[in-house]
């Protein structure tokens, strides 16, 4: 319980005073609660040996004393039968009736007898008696039967009267065979109706037992549950009680809050947990009363630990010196940091500055080599350019040419981006403006770009140390030439496709996956695609800034397939609606993701 005064002297322990402990508590009730389940167990152990003993009675002796006596009756009175069939039927040797009387009376029935031996001695000495008499009368009966099969032994046996006679003597009434059958099925019967009351007798006490068990498991089990619930419960309340108490007390110190009440203390191991607790709630007030004195400057006021051992106490008055030692070098220190960010940061705008002014300057420069629509529209009537720099200036540019009948375009993926890649797209596009003086055919201008690339990206040669062999420098690029005249078309492209829409159907033009300064001059050869044209037709080359963007509604890239249907649907458009189309369709997959290279996509339409 929670109050707001001062601990009491009763809250701690009297010297000499047994004090009813948790343990007592616990082992008192484990103890009665003990005693009655073994008291329990005792009882049902007993009653269940008493019916194990019983059920093996029944099972061993009983139940098979009654099958064998009707066992034994069934093959008595079989030989009844037999002895008839041979007095009244007249028959050889071999007769099987006849064999199987002689199997009986040699095997079956001693057998039967001799097997009951071991159950007859768990019977009573008047049932042993009985079986006594019944062997001997059996054994009478026996020869009764080997008179009658002496006199009547085979078929001419049955011709001789005098011998019909005296065999047929011995089956009148009163005489051995009717007077030891009778003797005999008096007996099994009195020793088979003993054996049945035995047996109901056991099942009626199998059944007593059986009720005490149910009493043992239902009553007494249920009486003894609920004596364990109540001890469980007097113990667990009376521990439960303080504990959540001093629980509440830890959590409230665990998450910083200062008690406002203390913990009452109860006469046993809980209750000095519960003086510790309110010791150190007390300790714990003082040392943050100390620590927001000292966190406002004041390192002169007091503090006294809990103890010698209070190694947060000793901490707490370590850290007021060194703080009060540190103020002062912290406060010179910090002017100088001052000082020094104030330089920095002077100094860093005035790079800024530099490099946004540098940036600005290479953007103007990049622009001056990409025609305009005016000077595009020289070359093809109808032309649409979508182009986006990722970082203002543009590793990307696209390149329209005329010599004589015949128009050239191109769209290029320079190395790299930012102002890296404007400068190789200045190489690029002076290499391509001196190519083109001199070949127009798409494959030989590739060819002679790459030798042109190679001789001023790697003046040693491949395979040569120059120092920067990991630097793979070059271009990606879609080279074409239409012929207006001959309604005509050449291609080549290195790494780049390029797609031809026709009636709303586009074909893709496979490039070579090589790219311009990738490989020795000489040793590789670009393909050359020929395409005839027909009006209305609309060319796309594009590098793979579009595909490549990451965004939609799972942050995918775009991917060539939503590219290429992104083309046949604007192809019918005029030129600018076209790249208007192609800028919505751009910002509305990238969203808020960061544009990840540059981006360029360039159509004509024939």
């Amino acid at each position: 319980m929670i109050r707001t005064q001062e601990p009491s002297p009763r809250g701690k322990r009297k010297p000499g005073k047994f004090q009813w402990g948790i343990g007592w508590r616990i082992s008192v009730g484990f103890g009665v609660f003990g005693l009655a389940v073994g008291a329990l167990f005792l009882l049902t152990r007993s009653t269940l040996e008493e019916s194990q003993k019983l059920s093996q009675h029944i099972d061993g002796v009983l139940t098979p004393s009654i099958q064998s006596l009707e066992e034994l009756d069934r093959s008595i009175g079989e030989t009844r039968i037999l002895i008839r069939h041979w007095l009244s039927v007249q028959s050889g040797a071999r007769d099987p009736e006849k064999r199987d009387l002689q199997q009986l009376m040699a095997a079956k029935i001693p057998a039967q007898l001799e097997a009951m031996q071991p159950l007859v001695g768990s019977w009573g000495d008047p049932l042993q008696l009985q079986f006594d008499s019944l062997q001997r009368d059996v054994e009478y009966l026996f020869l009764a039967y080997s008179e009658v099969i002496r006199l009547l032994p085979d078929f001419r046996s049955y011709d001789d009267p005098m011998a019909m006679m005296e065999a047929e003597y011995y089956a009148l009434d009163g005489s051995s065979i009717p007077r030891y059958t009778a003797s005999i099925r008096n007996r099994m019967d009195a020793m088979s109706l003993a054996q049945t009351d035995a047996l109901t007798a056991s099942t009626a006490e199998m059944d007593q037992l059986s009720n005490r068990l149910k009493l043992y498991a239902g009553n007494v089990a249920l009486a003894i549950l609920i004596l364990g619930f109540l001890i469980a419960w007097a113990v667990t309340r009376s521990i439960v009680r303080p504990i959540s108490e001093l629980k509440r007390a830890l959590l409230y110190l665990g998450r910083g809050v200062p008690l406002a009440n203390e913990v009452e203390p109860t006469p046993d191991e809980i209750g000095e947990m519960a003086l510790a607790v309110n010791r150190l709630a007390a300790g714990l007030n003082r040392t943050r009363a100390f620590s927001l004195r000292v966190g406002r400057g004041e390192f002169d006021a007091d503090y006294e630990p809990l103890s010698d051992d209070d190694a947060l106490g000793h901490a707490i008055l370590k850290m007021r010196d060194d703080l009060e030692s540190n103020e002062q070098e912290l406060e010179g220190k910090v002017k100088m940091r001052t000082a020094e960010v104030e330089q920095q940061k002077r100094r860093i705008e005035s790079l800024y500055v530099d490099l946004k002014d540098s940036i600005n300057y290479a953007e103007r420069i990049q622009k001056a080599i990409l025609p305009s629509s005016e000077e595009r529209a020289k070359v093809f009537e109808e032309t649409a350019v979508f182009y986006r720099p990722r970082d203002g200036v543009s590793g990307d540019f696209y390149w329209f040419h005329s010599v004589g009948r015949v128009r050239m375009f191109s769209a290029i993926d320079c190395t790299g981006h930012g102002v890296p890649g404007a400068f190789m797209s200045l190489i690029g596009h002076n290499a391509l403006e001196r190519v083109t003086k001199v070949y127009t055919q798409p494959d030989r201008v590739l060819e002679q770009l790459n030798r042109a690339a190679c001789e001023l990206l790697r003046p040693q040669g491949f395979g040569q140390d120059d120092g920067m062999s990991t630097v793979q420098d070059g271009m990606d690029l879609a080279m074409v030439t239409v012929d207006l005249e001959k309604m005509e078309m050449e291609y080549s492209g290195a790494n780049c496709p390029l797609y031809l829409v026709r009636k709303g159907m586009l074909q893709e033009l496979k490039p070579d996956k090589m790219a311009i300064a990738s490989f020795e001059p000489g040793t590789r050869h670009f393909q050359m695609h020929t395409v005839p044209l027909v009006s209305g037709d609309v060319i796309f080359v594009a590098t793979d800034g579009f595909p490549d963007q990451f965004g939609g509604p799972k942050g995918k890239k775009f991917m060539r397939k939503r590219f290429r249907e992104l083309l046949v649907r604007v192809a019918p458009m005029k030129t600018k609606d076209m790249e208007l189309a192609l800028a919505e369709a751009f910002n509305e997959w990238k969203g808020d993701e960061e544009q990840v290279d540059d981006v360029l996509v360039v159509g004509v339409r024939i």
